[in-house]
């Protein structure tokens, strides 16, 4: 079956019931998933954010490490044999989150659907309250890719260099350094493109309703107009990489052949006194050498 990334909730109505599909939430509300969700969905155990988690108990800035993501897929009971359907309760944010996790871990066989939760009930689709408990076990690899993502050394010793650029994709206060942030530093990394997130999703068609992706062709072209190019290797970066990886996703959507994200994003970059930063406060770029 030749799934695309992205399917619609009138694909997924269709295909609900297919035993070779599977639907995934990642919500934000956690016990939202006792309430109601899609019907035959199973829910993501733990932070939406799938990060690693330190001896401490901590939630860290990076991804989960592969014992993580395999003790998840385990959890889960992902198959070689099933495609995974990915949704949330935020217009696909944290459903691209998971996406991106799989595509570090070389799991393809997963899509998310437009709209998410919103999308689906606005259609009138099936909804559950009954929780689903998968079988633990899993046929999965589970290989981290060393070109997915990018570590802040690398970052910064490329971050310059003509065949790189960078997408920070928060607001525009935050890019600027006018809006306050629990950051020690506010700014955006030297050279980085601004277009927020949101941006590239429509607007509701009424108050709560659901937030669709641009159509492919709009999506195209407002990349083009912010300067990025298909022959460059493009980097992703937010606050906490949730943010980078939704537009992560778009880029692979669009079919752009090199892109990479920024896990760490500011909630660390702009938290070590030596990276370079730029802000409409303070121009200063930072010194040293990583």
């Amino acid at each position: 079956m030749n799934i695309p990334l992205v399917v619609s909730p009138q694909w997924l109505q269709k295909n609900l019931y297919d035993p070779a599909i599977q639907v995934i939430e990642n919500g934000w509300i956690r016990d939202a998933y006792q309430k109601a969700h899609i019907d035959g969905a199973v829910s993501v155990p733990g932070h939406p954010y799938l990060k690693h988690i330190n001896v401490d108990g901590e939630q860290t800035q990076h991804v989960m490490n592969a014992g993580e993501f395999k003790s998840l897929c385990h959890e889960l009971g992902l198959q070689r044999d099933k495609h995974y359907i990915l949704y949330d309760d935020l217009f696909g944010l944290f459903a691209a989150r998971f996406w991106t996790v799989c595509r570090h871990y070389g799991l393809h066989n997963v899509s998310i659907l437009d709209g998410s939760w919103r999308g689906w009930l606005d259609q009138g689709y099936p909804v559950s309250g009954r929780v689903e408990h998968p079988v633990p076990g899993s046929d999965v690899s589970v290989e981290p890719n060393p070109t997915h993502l990018i570590g802040w050394e690398e970052l910064w010793r490329v971050h310059r260099e003509p065949d790189i650029q960078i997408w920070d994709n928060r607001r525009a206060g935050e890019y600027s350094g006018e809006e306050q942030t629990a950051n020690r530093r506010r700014g955006h990394i030297p050279g980085a493109l601004h277009l927020e997130w949101t941006d590239l999703i429509m607007e509701p068609p009424y108050e709560g309703g659901p937030r669709y992706l641009k159509p492919a062709a709009e999506l195209e072209q407002m990349l083009v107009d912010l300067g990025l190019r298909r022959d460059k290797t493009i980097i992703t970066y937010c606050q906490s990489g949730n943010r980078a990886a939704f537009c992560d996703l778009v880029l692979e959507h669009l079919g752009f052949p090199q892109h990479r994200m920024y896990d760490g994003s500011m909630g660390e970059w702009s938290n070590m006194t030596e990276t370079p930063l730029v802000s409409g406060i303070d121009p200063v770029e930072g010194v040293g050498k990583p």
